[in-house]
């Protein structure tokens, strides 16, 4: 987290970690679980897109040693519908730049990793 908070006021527990030396905090934006049995499949580092490259170094380190994709999305909205994301993925690999994908396309993604929940497998249910 930012020592000084450049945007208006954030919750009482930022405003008051800011307040001190010597400790670091950074927010995660996203943990994609499993709707059924909650394991994490997925940390995801979320923005406005404004043509910027976001920071990612937390999120990797997360997804990695929870061995778990890790992604940058930035979106793009009008009208408060997002029109089209801008996702880099950054574990278990960086990706070298940034891939446009519709809003359907992501939500296939995401609904493709509830699919895939290792915990939920019918291998791992005790009959």
């Amino acid at each position: 987290m930012a020592r000084w908070n450049y945007f208006n006021r954030g919750d009482h527990y930022s405003e008051w970690h800011r307040k001190f030396e010597g400790i670091a905090m950074i927010d995660v934006d996203s943990v994609e679980c499993c709707q059924v049995c909650y394991e994490p499949l997925a940390i995801i580092e979320v923005a406005m897109d404004k043509g910027q490259n976001k920071a990612y170094t937390l999120v990797k380190k997360i997804a990695d040693k929870m061995q778990l994709p890790g992604f940058v999305v930035l979106y793009t909205a009008e009208q408060d519908e997002i029109t089209q994301f801008r996702i880099k993925r950054v574990s278990p690999q960086v990706s070298k730049t940034y891939r446009i994908a519709e809003p359907e396309l992501w939500l296939s993604y995401l609904k493709s990793l509830q699919d895939s929940c290792k915990s939920c497998s019918i291998d791992n249910i005790e009959w």
